[in-house]
C-alpha cells in the first residue's frame, strides 16, 4: 500500500529539511498485534518542533518520521499478539487515538495519511469528541496526569493543595489546569503577558502574569502563599522563582526545557524546605503498574470536563508552516493539523 508522511534526512529549519514523502507498507497488511490506521487529526507537539532541529531525542536513524498523537480510522486488523494486548476492541472503522510512548516517532510517527501501528498504541477517544479534540487528548492526559500523580496530587488527595502550573497557555497547560481544578486543588497559571488573561482566569483560581523568574516567584507569593506542587516546561529560567515560592515539602515536576540550559539548584532550600524536585516524561505511565489504565479511565469518565482546548486546525499539507507557527509559542491551546 503506498503512504505519505512529512519526512527529514538532516536536522535543520522545518521548511528547509521537511519533505512529503511517498512509501509502500509491507503487503499482505498488518502483522501479529498490528492495525492499519487512516489518520484524521494529529496533535502537534512543541517536541516536534525541537525534534527536526536535533534539540529533542535524537533520531535513530535518518529519513526520520515526527508525530506522537493523532485520531484516525481503523482500515484493518490484524491477529492479535499475546504479548502485547490490544486496550481497546479494534475493528475496521474503529476510530482510535494514538497513545504518545507506544509510537515510533522515526519510524512511522503521525504525521502521514495511513500508519501501521502496534494495537496496544491504539485507545479508545470520546464519542462526544470532535477529532481535532480527539487528537489533542492523550499527549495532555498522560504528561499532566501521569505528572500531577508523581508530585502526590490526586482525586483524593487535592483537596486544599496549590497546583502552579507554568507555561500555562499551552495545549498541555490549559488541559492541566482543568485536571487539577477537576480533581479539587487550587490553580495557579502564568503567563509571559496579557493576551490570553480571560481565558486563563476562567481555568485557574489565580493568574501571575511573569516574564522571568523573580516576577513569578512575587506573583505566586502574591496570589496564594506558594505552592504545594509545581508542573513546570520551562526549566532553568523559572527554577529559582519556583523553588523561592515553593511551600515546606512541595513538588517540583519537570516535563520539558524551553529554555535550554541546567538549573543552579540551591541545596541549602532544598533541604530547609523539604523539597522534592523531580523529572517526567510520557514513559512513566507505561512503567507503573495500572497507570496507564487509571488515566485512561479517568480521561473517558470525565470527557466534557476535560474537553481539549483546539486553537487552530491547519491541513496536514501545511505542516511546515504550522510548525513554525508553533515554535512562536503565541497560541493557546492545541494546534491541530487536518488530513482532509
Amino acid at each position: 500500500m503506498q503512504t505519505h508522511s512529512w519526512q527529514f534526512k538532516a536536522y535543520g529549519l522545518p521548511e528547509d529539511i521537511l519533505q512529503w514523502t511517498s512509501q509502500t507498507l509491507p503487503e499482505p497488511g498488518p502483522g501479529p498485534g498490528q492495525a492499519l490506521v487512516r489518520i484524521k487529526a494529529v496533535g502537534m507537539n512543541r517536541s516536534e518542533f525541537n525534534y527536526v532541529q536535533g534539540r529533542y531525542m535524537p533520531a535513530r536513524e535518518f529519513p526520520s518520521n515526527l508525530g506522537q498523537e493523532a485520531v484516525g480510522e481503523v482500515i484493518a486488523v490484524g491477529p492479535p499478539n499475546p504479548d502485547q494486548p490490544a486496550i481497546m476492541p479494534l475493528s475496521p472503522g474503529t476510530r482510535v487515538g494514538l497513545l504518545p510512548g507506544r509510537i515510533d516517532l522515526c519510524g512511522m510517527g503521525s504525521y502521514r495519511d495511513i500508519g501501521l501501528y502496534d494495537q496496544q498504541a491504539l485507545a479508545p477517544i470520546p464519542d462526544t469528541y470532535s477529532d481535532a479534540e480527539g487528537a489533542a487528548l492523550w499527549m495532555a492526559m498522560l504528561t499532566m496526569g501521569g505528572a500531577l500523580e508523581l508530585a502526590g496530587i490526586t482525586p483524593d488527595t487535592a483537596a486544599g493543595k496549590r497546583v502552579l502550573l507554568t507555561a500555562a497557555s499551552s495545549g498541555m497547560g490549559t488541559f492541566g489546569l482543568k485536571l487539577a481544578r477537576l480533581w479539587g486543588a487550587t490553580t495557579i497559571a502564568t503567563s509571559r503577558n496579557n493576551d490570553n488573561l480571560d481565558v486563563l482566569n476562567e481555568l485557574a483560581d489565580h493568574v501571575v502574569i511573569c516574564s522571568d523568574s523573580e516576577t513569578l516567584s512575587a506573583g505566586v507569593m502574591a496570589a496564594c502563599g506558594g505552592f504545594d506542587a509545581a508542573l513546570d516546561p520551562v526549566g532553568e529560567a523559572f527554577y529559582p522563582g519556583m523553588i523561592e515560592a515553593a511551600a515546606v515539602g512541595a513538588h517540583i515536576v519537570s516535563y520539558e526545557r524551553i529554555t535550554g540550559g541546567e538549573p543552579v539548584v540551591p541545596i541549602t532550600q532544598l533541604m530547609l524546605k523539604d523539597l522534592n524536585l523531580q523529572g517526567y516524561t510520557i514513559y512513566r505511565p507505561y512503567r507503573i503498574p495500572g497507570l496507564l489504565n487509571w488515566l485512561i479511565e479517568v480521561a473517558m469518565d470525565n470527557a466534557d470536563a476535560l474537553r481539549p482546548i483546539i486553537h487552530s486546525c491547519h491541513p496536514l499539507s501545511k505542516a511546515v508552516n504550522a510548525l513554525n507557527d508553533l515554535g512562536n509559542a503565541s497560541h493557546l491551546g492545541k494546534m491541530v493539523l487536518l488530513n482532509e
